[in-house]
């Protein structure tokens, strides 16, 4: 280990007296080490690299044949990287370009922007200088998040934090101006529509259910008569917090029977159009309101000009009804019926699943789309 940087060699001698050059190695200060006898008649050892050129001097006196196995060490090292050096160079300006890229934002990651439009938001950041490609650790990012913030009636406030080479956006939401609370009044928090609660989250008032458990319409979730600690009073607060619900979203539509769809009428009308180069100067528009253009493979040029006509005809469509079968009846009635579910659902929800199936009752064949979706559940009523 303590020659490697330098270099060293493994020689192997053959001779009649292989140890005399050994000694000889040793007595003029050469150290010599990993001396072994890989054959009769032969001796194997390292030396340093610098070295060898004295063993060719001592050699007259031994006439021994010497023939390297190894070489090894920095040395030869260095030099096989620089007969590589293109590869040396790429690897290094690989490292340095990844070093200077490790400093530097190149993603960024937005979340629970609400009625925040994403797109506006990314363009407040960028006019900020916040933006992919920069050292946004020089910035004053804790100044601009308050400073977008303010800009925007739909944000309570703005936190940028910088993970990696990741800009980690998080918004919260203001209250619209219905939604502002009155502290002053005491109320209790109540479900707004049958649900199955998934999480319980009280700032103030106490909770009244637990996560898992199917409540109704009306019921309290949050109680505003809070009691002391010790017992001996309770008094009315007004309780708010969320309370997230997975509330069920369902619709039920019967297949149609009958389909429209684009037809061929037979009707067609002639298409024309007079061209200078590339520039269309006049056409012929179509009679019909719906129809399809079919052109002509080869256009009629007038040489030597570069004036060209283009012809075609205008084939008349119009909506043909015919009946459906019995696949397509389905198909049909689940595209409603998931139309209809999702058009139930809040702009705020989160959908958790759907699920799509179609029944038959009574002859009729019903398309029926069920959407699970999480929810605050929670409105305030007043104690009286």
């Amino acid at each position: 280990m303590w020659h490697f940087p330098k270099g060293y060699v493994i020689i192997q001698i053959e001779g009649v007296y292989p140890e005399r050059l050994a000694s000889l190695l040793q007595q003029a200060g050469v150290p010599t080490w990993d001396i072994c006898r890989p054959a009769p008649g032969g001796l194997q050892l390292s030396l340093p690299a610098a070295a060898f050129s004295r063993l060719h001097g001592l050699n007259r006196r031994c006439r021994c044949r010497i023939r390297i196995r190894e070489k090894r060490g920095g040395r030869r090292l260095i030099r096989a990287l620089w007969a590589r050096r293109v590869l040396l160079l790429g690897m290094v300006f690989t490292v340095l370009l990844a070093l200077w890229a490790s400093h530097r934002v190149w993603f960024i990651d937005l979340k629970d922007c609400g009625r925040m439009d994403e797109a506006v938001l990314l363009e407040a950041l960028f006019d900020q200088g916040v933006r992919p490609g920069r050292n946004l650790k020089r910035l004053p990012l804790a100044q601009i998040a308050d400073f977008v913030a303010a800009r925007y009636e739909e944000l309570a406030f703005l936190e940028l934090h910088v993970d990696g080479v990741i800009l980690r956006v998080r918004a919260k939401e203001a209250l619209m101006e219905g939604d502002r609370l009155d502290l002053s009044q005491p109320c209790d928090v109540v479900a707004a529509k049958a649900a199955v609660v998934t999480s319980v989250t009280c700032y103030a008032g106490r909770p009244r259910v637990k996560a898992g458990e199917r409540v109704e319409p009306g019921q309290l979730l949050l109680s505003g008569a809070v009691t002391a600690r010790d017992g001996s009073m309770t008094y009315p607060t007004h309780a708010y917090g969320e309370v997230l619900g997975a509330v069920l979203y369902e619709a039920r539509v019967p297949a149609p029977v009958t389909g429209v769809e684009w037809a061929s009428t037979g009707s067609e009308a002639p298409y024309g159009a007079l061209y200078v180069g590339q520039k269309r100067l006049l056409f012929r528009k179509s009679p019909f309101s719906e129809a399809d253009l079919i052109l002509e493979e080869k256009p009629v040029r007038l040489s030597p000009w570069p004036i060209w006509i283009r012809r075609g005809v205008y084939r008349e469509k119009g909506k043909l009804e015919r009946p459906l079968s019995q696949s397509e009846r389905r198909e049909a009635a689940l595209f409603q019926a998931e139309r209809d579910a999702l058009l139930q659902v809040p702009r705020q929800a989160k959908i958790i699943m759907i699920n799509r199936y179609t029944v038959e009752t009574g002859g009729t064949l019903y398309g029926v789309c069920a959407v699970t979706a999480e929810e605050n559940i929670g409105t305030t009523k007043e104690i009286r």
